[in-house]
């Protein structure tokens, strides 16, 4: 059963604007959750000769570089430290960005990645950055992923999108428990197209079992089925914006975990589309939890 955790928050940062909002988002909630959290910056050798991540200033050999760029964290450091009153921990690697933040999440023990979607290298972005794509799809822990106008406001509704595709409970015991912990409502959404009608009875046993696990928890909890739906992508955001959501809870494709790498259409698109954070979840396969809930294939 994978409950909410924030007692290890890992956040990626290379000086962008989207990672120092990432940042802001990190430290609200170690601040809450009395948390720890780590900064990692990873000086990406290929572009090191371009001096990509610290353009303002000027270096001449690979030791110097990682000198100023650890002294630029460390002062990033302190000053999220003095702002929250958490304990933060710099880190600085080179190497791969994706493979150097999935290694220190597993090195760290990290409960919780908050990172930007894009970052690093312009060129590698398309949908969503390559880097937050591969860290998503391997990381050993959630990780809350958010382009630059997911600003922060708290998290008072989490919407968790359901559809009719077999998945496990554990993105609903992680939305229930982290709501809890905020204090923050969850808004359960079964989204069906043209071809589901006959399903609506089973999605509304599946949200009175939410129902359930909600109450279980003394967190609010509401829910809505939306039918004849097109593309679930646009439908979840556009959810999301109507209820003003301050954060949507996905799992990774379960197809996507047989690659190991690629993030499936459904997972991209709201990640790519929504103005708020999205937390992706891998999914661990059980018995024991598709028998008792459903979500959808990658919400």
């Amino acid at each position: 059963m994978n409950n909410f955790n924030a007692s290890k928050i890992l956040i990626p940062v290379d000086f962008s604007d989207t990672s120092l909002l990432a940042i802001k988002h990190g430290a609200f909630t170690a601040q809450l959750t009395q948390g720890n959290m780590y900064l990692l910056h990873v000086i990406n050798i290929q572009f090191f000769s371009q001096d990509m991540f610290l353009p303002s200033v000027s270096v001449h050999s690979q030791t110097d570089f990682e000198k100023v760029a650890q002294e630029k964290l460390m002062q990033l450091g302190q000053e999220v430290q003095a702002e929250y009153g958490i304990k933060v921990e710099c880190i600085t690697k080179i190497g791969s960005p994706n493979k150097e933040i999935t290694d220190i999440a597993k090195e760290v023990g990290a409960t919780l990645i908050v990172m930007g979607t894009h970052g690093y290298s312009a060129i590698e972005e398309l949908v969503i950055g390559s880097t937050a794509l591969k860290v998503i799809t391997k990381a050993p822990c959630p990780t809350m992923a958010m382009n630059s106008e997911a600003d922060h406001k708290g998290y008072n509704k989490i919407l968790l999108p359901i559809d009719t595709s077999a998945h496990s409970r554990q993105k609903v015991n992680y939305a229930v428990t982290m709501a809890k912990q905020f204090s923050a409502s969850v808004h359960a959404i079964a989204l069906l197209d043209n071809n589901e009608e006959s399903e609506k009875p089973a999605m509304e046993l599946i949200l009175h079992q939410i129902d359930n696990v909600a109450k279980r928890e003394g967190v609010a909890y509401h829910h809505d089925i939306v039918s004849k739906v097109k593309n679930r992508a646009t439908a979840t955001v556009d959810y999301a914006n109507k209820i003003g959501a301050d954060l949507i809870v996905i799992m990774t494709d379960q197809d996507a975990e047989l690659s190991g790498f690629f993030l499936g259409p459904y997972s991209q698109q709201v990640i790519h589309l929504s103005k708020v954070p999205v937390i992706c979840i891998r999914p661990v396969v059980s018995d024991t939890d598709i028998n008792i809930l459903s979500g959808t294939s990658g919400a």
